[in-house]
């Protein structure tokens, strides 16, 4: 993990975004202190999402256990219907 300044991070972004792709994790300071970290969206744990097509058009599945969605969806109050 690396530590850049918010000056840093402005004047060097489009480089610092191919560090973040290629799996290097980046934390941008102010004032020494961490404000964001930066990390590639591949990394980050998904729920797994597949997609297949019929002759009517393309369908969604997604794979949620109970547990995912009272975390996602409890905290606002709101359950969907499934």
């Amino acid at each position: 993990m690396r530590q850049i300044s918010v000056h840093e991070a402005k004047a060097h972004f489009s480089s610092i975004m191919k560090e973040v792709e290629a799996g290097e994790v980046v934390v941008v300071t102010r004032h020494d202190k961490p404000v964001i970290e930066m990390r590639a969206v591949s990394h980050l744990r998904t729920p797994q999402l597949g997609a297949f097509a019929e002759e009517d058009g393309v369908h969604l599945e997604v794979s949620w256990t109970d547990e995912e969605l009272e975390e996602i969806f409890g905290e606002l109050g709101v359950m969907p219907k499934l």
